[in-house]
């Protein structure tokens, strides 16, 4: 007993300190092969710079519709608003946070924990904000998914070449780009101090940001809005569920919440989203008659949702992990958020 309370202490004292997670434990393997595969796709999508600028002229020569440079002022307007809601968010929540987290968490992995669950909060907002705008704006158009309630549905690349003539997909598009790109410039600032799965979360938000320019630049934002809608209405209960997972104290809720998590995770990630490649990959009639000139965007759209998919795999392991857990243990353990704080929740083993 005394052992354990001295124990106690001295992380209390090192959070005090604030001690850098690399200094408690070592990363896990995982982050060797993330490590490795984001410097293998850096290196391939700097690649396609130079088809970028040849799929533009391209573009201007048959006199397709293409992204205007005008709407990037709702990237930069997106990135100072998120910024501003987010501090906002900090300012009014986390009070709230500290006084509801459970005492178990002590120290620094306190600390860690209440920022990852005002975080989820404000996750919840916005994804619930950006998915029924996304829903009721675009629901009708002929490439929106009758998986998610389209009325039209005939394609996931209808139209290409041109860019969806819709004229809100500018602006929902560079908003939820500055939302990705504020996420991706936070990690590489102060992801590298406290960040244990620092590149598995770098790997995700630059095939994330990728998808977006890249999509912009080869006239696919269709696929992009797909997407990241598939991405958002997972994002809701995935992060209302990790919250209170930690705060909630109704055992039923949280068991409720999990499963909300994981319906539509499966739904969204695992069943929804491979069926919209397969059906790019087979269904792109308007490439044909330009291949040549567009075969490079096919392969680069594709390729980068591949990869998307292929971590929603690795993720969905650690779901049915913690799932199997709550089933069998008959008690909520988040494995794979608590991989993030370097305790590891020693205390409760």
């Amino acid at each position: 007993m005394i052992h354990s309370s001295s124990k106690a202490q001295r992380l209390i004292e090192e959070g005090q300190q604030n001690i850098t997670l690399k200094k408690l434990v070592k990363f896990s393997h995982y982050e060797t092969i993330f490590k490795f595969v984001f410097f293998l796709v850096l290196i391939v999508i700097s690649l396609y710079s130079f088809d970028i600028i040849q799929f533009q002229q391209f573009l201007q020569e048959k006199n397709f519709r293409r992204f205007d440079w005008k709407n990037i002022k709702w990237l930069f307007i997106g990135l100072i608003l998120i910024h501003i809601t987010k501090e906002l968010n900090k300012l009014f929540v986390t009070g709230y946070v500290e006084r509801k987290l459970d005492s178990k968490y002590i120290g620094i992995d306190r600390q860690l924990r209440v920022q990852k669950i005002v975080k989820w909060i404000y996750d919840t907002v916005y994804y619930s904000s950006a998915t029924l705008f996304a829903f009721f704006t675009f629901r009708n158009e002929k490439w929106f998914p009758s998986e998610l309630g389209g009325t039209d549905f005939k394609e996931t690349l209808y139209d290409f070449p041109n860019i969806p003539d819709n004229p809100w997909v500018p602006v929902y598009y560079m908003v939820q780009a500055s939302s990705h790109v504020h996420a991706l410039l936070l990690l590489m600032v102060y992801g590298t101090k406290i960040e244990l799965k620092y590149w598995e979360y770098l790997l995700h938000h630059s095939l994330a940001v990728s998808l977006l320019y890249f999509s912009t630049m080869y006239n696919c934002e269709n696929i992009g809005i797909v997407v990241l809608l598939l991405h958002d209405i997972s994002d809701i209960f995935l992060a209302l569920g990790r919250a209170y997972g930690d705060l909630g104290k109704t055992k039923i809720l949280v068991y409720l919440g999990f499963i909300s998590i994981q319906v539509s995770w499966l739904y969204t990630r695992v069943y929804v989203f491979p069926i919209k490649i397969y059906d790019c990959m087979i269904n792109h009639p308007q490439f044909l008659p330009y291949w040549e000139r567009t075969k490079h965007a096919y392969y680069n759209q594709i390729g980068l949702m591949v990869l998307l998919f292929g971590m929603h795999v690795y993720w969905t392991i650690f779901m049915v992990k913690v799932g199997l857990g709550i089933f069998s243990s008959g008690r909520y353990k988040n494995i794979y958020d608590n991989r993030e704080n370097k305790l590891d929740h020693k205390k409760e083993n």
